[in-house]
């Protein structure tokens, strides 16, 4: 393809005289690259017919051969040097706003690059498929789930040739991993099939990827997990000892390339998943706790697909379940999945096209500026562009002289954008806390981009200010006349008005995402996190957890006796935690004889009696769990969005009243005993999931309230405590409110890139603000001293500019204003925990406008109107 493209390039521009003799040295060229490296061939030759591209080369393209004569094209950068070194400042302003707008431009778009290559990088990715589970009620879809059963991948593919081969896989929380003397929690492994590899090609350096997840107790490591725990020693073969309820070894059988950044489903660790078949058997079809992946044939009709989900939903999970299989394309997962249960955080597919748009605004500001400019300059060129016309010049003559002209500033801007891009890099990455790229100067398709809009800048930019300078009447120029013309006048008012119009939008834009992060982290959540840390309690094997209870009881009455502790509760799920950190219940629940089931996910937690207290909820009705009675084992506490979806606002008359789960008449029932002020366990982005709360005295997770006066203390503390009651065990102390900070990270990062590239939009607009206003000022410096003469004062004559200012500003608020709350209130509807829109922001943003564009004109305004008459009124 690019080859082809190449040739057929190469032939369009090449003289008729030398090119079948230079186009034989490049096909043998061409032939050497191949076998010397193939990946690369086509790119070299690529670069070689751009570098014969060259004005000796080129066949005329016109009737008089313009490109071909050296010495006009000569003359032509000669008088387009001498002309952008007479006038500095506009040169400078010209070439400086073209490189921060095209290095921007870049920067942003390699980032959008990155966000949209998610999971592309696997042979046939566009032909894998995740396994999700929708909940349908009413031909409506209340929940979209991420995972799936783990049969369900082996009965699609018996059951549709459409499927050709599947994955079923596992993610673990924490697990805690022992060799030799090191023990500690590994965060990031997932249980995978012995298919895994079928699917997800990763690149194997040690190890078969055919077998080395065939057999239980097997793991496949990264490359720099393997070097963490092993060092520079061959793993293979080798044991690692896994705690956390397995206490065995586990052999090292294949070692891969570490996971790349660019995917939804990262890992350091695989273990086979025939390691946890007992978990397996358990589930079944009765829990959808596994993320399943498929692959279907390439020539998939997916609609007709589709169609037959719902009938083997039916036959393998049952008649009267609402839950129903779909499939989800692999490659749309990480900006457009906004499913429970997502295995990370996941992007934005709104955000990375708001992020395309500023990067368009950026690119097109910095144009602007130039075609202001260079009409503006129109007035000075014109007696230049009258003179060559009398002595013989054609009108293409003259179009390539400006061209050429606007060529070389947007080469000289286009250097040093690829300068600026180099140098912001490292902080870039650093500001989404990615890296997309280590260096731009070796990335070919980054210098390709370059190469592309330097040329359309070059054409953009420069060829409507050519065609303008180019037309100008010799006779109407050289008497002057054209000083009188008022189209170049409402053009630039037009330009200008523009950039004011997106200037106004990025800043309102950039406060309104500001105010939305700060509402999140600000509201109160319902509980209390300040000086709240959470850890994870060791898990041992199923004959050792009775012990562990007591254990952790006593643990937890030591850490209250201490006065620096407040409180300590346990929890099956720490709060600021996603959607996987929360068990749920999809079979149905009702209030027994109060109201009939309800087909809708319930989630379900399990604490101690003293999370609530150490976590300072409050009880609108009812009271706690209460570790002395027997009969809190079979007791609930609800919350209010529970009791909401049943439509019950007197939550006190549910007290002692039941709640049964699934369609079978003898299941448990739960008496409520409590309900719960609604609290945001998650992000703000989702409502508060009614929640049901069961009594455990043995939980995965430890919260524990320190002092404010002993803060430090206190931490120590936990660490002491914990080492005499849990000396094998690693202790990994999160602050809860740092955990929820996390939960932000993804709005974090998008209000960060979004505000300095509007930053760096804006600065750009005033930059090309500063030298239009500079010209204008100096083209009106006989108007001015004519004013002064008859008596206008400096004040007198500043307010006349600013008049024509603000005029355009008025205008730019009546575009500007609908757009701002179009596209914000959009992005906030993402949210379902926002902000009223804020109105009061797009007055700001105009008077920020306003303030900057009369600082910079009345600046240049001013150094015109202090000049003495005399001198003004003998200025030409």
């Amino acid at each position: 393809m690019i080859k082809n493209w190449s040739d057929r390039f190469f032939k369009w521009f090449c003289h008729p005289d030398y090119y079948p003799d230079i186009m034989g040295d490049l096909e043998e060229t061409y032939q050497d690259y191949l076998e010397s490296d193939p990946k690369t061939a086509k790119w070299k030759h690529l670069i070689s017919i751009l570098q014969l591209f060259r004005p000796s080369l080129i066949k005329p393209l016109l009737d008089k051969p313009l490109l071909n004569d050296n010495g006009m094209l000569k003359n032509y950068f000669k008088i387009s040097i001498r002309n952008l070194a007479k006038q500095r400042l506009y040169s400078t302003v010209n070439i400086v706003g073209l490189a921060i707008g095209l290095a921007a431009f870049l920067i942003i778009n390699e980032y959008i690059k990155f966000e949209r290559s998610y999971d592309k990088f696997f042979t046939n990715s566009d032909q894998i498929y995740r396994l999700t589970t929708d909940q349908v009620m009413d031909s409506v879809i209340t929940t979209r789930d991420a995972m799936s059963f783990n049969p369900s991948g082996k009965a699609l593919t018996d059951e549709l040739p459409e499927v050709l081969d599947y994955t079923c896989t596992y993610k673990f929380s924490e697990i805690v991993f022992r060799h030799n003397d090191q023990v500690r929690y590994e965060k990031n492994m997932v249980a995978a099939d012995s298919n895994y590899f079928k699917l997800f090609d990763y690149r194997f350096i040690q190890g078969d990827p055919s077998t080395a997840l065939n057999n239980p107790n097997s793991l496949v490591l990264t490359k720099a997990k393997a070097v963490s725990y092993f060092g520079d020693a061959d793993p293979i073969g080798k044991e690692i000892r896994i705690l956390s309820g397995y206490n065995r070894p586990f052999k090292v059988t294949g070692i891969i390339e570490d996971v790349p950044e660019n995917t939804h489903y990262k890992f350091d660790i695989l273990m086979s998943l025939k390691s946890i078949q007992d978990r397996l058997d358990d589930d079944g079809w009765n829990g959808f706790n596994y993320y399943t992946y498929l692959r279907l044939d390439p020539n998939t009709n997916l609609e007709e697909l589709n169609k037959k989900l719902p009938e083997l939903s039916r036959k393998y999970i049952g008649d009267e379940s609402t839950l129903v299989f779909n499939l989800q394309p692999l490659e749309t997962i990480h900006l457009f999945s906004d499913f429970t249960y997502e295995p990370e955080i996941h992007g934005n597919h709104k955000a990375v096209s708001f992020l395309v748009i500023i990067s368009i605004f950026v690119l097109v500001i910095a144009w602007v500026n130039y075609v202001n400019l260079s009409t503006a300059k129109a007035v000075d060129r014109a007696k230049e562009v009258g003179l060559r016309k009398v002595i013989g010049a054609h009108k293409k003559q003259l179009i390539y002289q400006f061209l050429i002209e606007s060529l070389i500033i947007n080469f000289l801007g286009s250097l040093i954008a690829i300068v600026i891009a180099e140098l912001v890099l490292p902080y870039f990455n650093n500001l989404i806390d990615k890296e997309i790229a280590q260096h731009v100067w070796n990335q070919k398709t980054f210098l390709l981009t370059v190469l592309v809009f330097f040329l359309i800048g070059t054409f953009v930019s420069g060829f409507y200010p050519a065609l303008v300078l180019s037309g100008f009447r010799p006779v109407a120029v050289l008497k002057g006349k054209f000083r009188n013309s008022k189209q170049g006048v409402l053009l630039r008012k037009g330009l200008v008005t523009i950039q004011f119009a997106v200037s106004l939008v990025l800043i309102a834009g950039t406060l309104i995402v500001g105010q939305q992060v700060r509402y999140m982290k600000s509201k109160d959540p319902g509980f209390d996190i300040e000086r709240v840390i959470g850890f994870v309690n060791p898990r041992v094997p199923r004959g050792e957890r009775d012990a562990l209870e007591e254990k952790l009881k006593a643990f937890h009455e030591d850490l209250r006796s201490h006065n620096a502790i407040v409180l300590a509760g346990s929890t099956s799920s720490m709060p600021g935690g996603g959607s996987g950190d929360i068990a749920s219940s999809s079979g149905g629940v009702k209030i027994v004889g109060v109201k009939d089931r309800i087909e809708a996910t319930t989630y379900m937690q399990w604490n101690d009696d003293m999370f609530t207290k150490t976590m300072g909820m409050e009880f609108l009705a009812g009271r706690d769990f209460n570790g002395e009675m027997v009969s809190d084992t079979a007791a609930v506490i609800v919350n209010e969005a529970f009791l909401d979806r049943f439509g019950i606002s007197d939550y006190a008359s549910m007290l002692n009243e039941r709640i049964q789960f699934g369609t079978d008449p003898e299941n448990d029932k739960f008496r409520i005993i409590g309900v719960l002020k609604d609290f945001n366990r998650t992000s703000l982005k989702t409502t508060v999931e009614p929640t049901c709360y069961f009594y455990f005295p043995r939980l995965r997770n430890t919260v524990v309230k320190l002092d404010k006066e002993n803060f430090g203390e206190g931490i120590v503390y936990v660490q002491e405590s914990w080492e005499n009651f849990f000396p094998d065990a690693p202790l990994d102390i999160v602050f809860l409110d740092e955990r929820f900070e996390k939960l932000y990270k993804e709005d974090k990062r998008f209000g960060n890139v979004f505000g300095s590239f509007s930053v760096l939009a804006i600065l750009v607009a005033i930059l090309g603000l500063f030298g239009l206003s500079s010209f204008m000022a100096i083209q009106r410096t006989k108007e001015v001293g004519v004013r002064k003469v008859l008596g206008a004062s400096i004040g007198n004559i500043i307010g006349l500019f600013y008049k024509d200012f603000m005029v355009l500003m008025g205008v730019s608020a009546i575009l500007g204003f609908p757009a701002v709350y179009f596209v914000m209130n959009n992005w906030l509807s993402n949210y379902a925990y926002r902000i009223d829109f804020p109105w009061w922001i797009l007055l700001m943003a105009g008077l920020l406008i306003s303030f900057f564009a009369l600082i910079i004109v009345g600046y240049q305004t001013s150094k015109v109107a202090s000049q003495d008459p005399a001198t003004t009124l003998k200025y030409e």
